[in-house]
């Protein structure tokens, strides 16, 4: 059975607007480890109006909390991340380490952009690569600037940034704007990973396996293996993904 390690994920108990509490928490692991995932990296937003989320929070939640799965016997690992608001700001507040790298390995930021409006992404992540990081967009396709213009994600790539896909809209969880834009993404070939961007047990899952199936049918088993499996594994561990669209 394929193991779909998670980049991104709402699961640390009352940091944000996620796990509400420890028992959520511990149901969404074992949720996730029924649906494949044994890795996981708990990003809580940070900046924007998440501001006063710290990168030191993060990081005693992710130790508390495996210390819950552990005591409970949940097979699960989880380190630190986050789910970063862009802001004019982040390069020194990567620098400073107030802003947490995903896995906390100094390798890739998941980038939010407002669901409302996109802007020009070359500058920042220029600026993330200036300090040896890489930008992963997470979910473009939900944003509404890039539904209005899908070709706006070519310009992401080309500038060296990667995408991540949520599970969810692959298999019409968001509505269908933001499944036609992850089909086309999956289609062109504009997709560098898969994640869940769970939230809870229940409106906000997992469902891994679901995207990596559709990827399959709509694609084949090495592209789905590649964005649900290998370059997520990458990411856990700090090591390079190739930022090259998937042949």
């Amino acid at each position: 059975m394929n193991e779909f390690p998670d980049i991104h994920c709402h699961v640390l108990p009352g940091i944000d607007d996620g796990s509400a509490n420890l028992a959520e928490s511990l149901i969404m692991a074992k949720m996730a480890l029924r649906d494949g995932t044994k890795s996981l990296i708990a990003t809580p937003h940070q900046l924007g109006m998440n501001s006063h989320v710290s990168a030191e929070a993060i990081r005693q939640g992710v130790s508390s909390f495996q210390d819950a799965l552990n005591k409970e016997g949940i097979a699960v690992t989880v380190r630190p991340g986050a789910d970063v608001r862009i802001e004019p700001e982040l390069p020194k507040l990567l620098k400073q380490g107030k802003v947490l790298t995903l896995s906390d390995q100094g390798k890739h930021v998941l980038l939010e952009l407002p669901h409302e409006s996109y802007f020009p992404l070359k500058p920042i992540l220029y600026a993330l690569k200036k300090q040896g990081l890489v930008g992963i967009l997470s979910h473009p396709e939900r944003n509404r600037g890039i539904i209005k213009c899908p070709d706006v994600i070519d310009d992401v790539i080309e500038a060296g940034g990667l995408l991540q896909i949520t599970a969810g809209s692959l298999t019409g969880a968001f509505g269908r704007s933001p499944q036609k834009i992850a089909e086309y993404c999956v289609e062109q070939r504009l997709i560098h990973f898969i994640a869940s961007d769970a939230h809870d047990t229940r409106k906000r899952p997992f469902g891994m396996r679901g995207a990596y199936d559709a990827i399959i049918d709509m694609a084949d088993d090495h592209l789905a293996n590649l964005v649900c499996c290998e370059n997520p594994e990458r990411v856990f561990h700090g090591d390079d993904v190739d930022i090259k669209s998937p042949l």
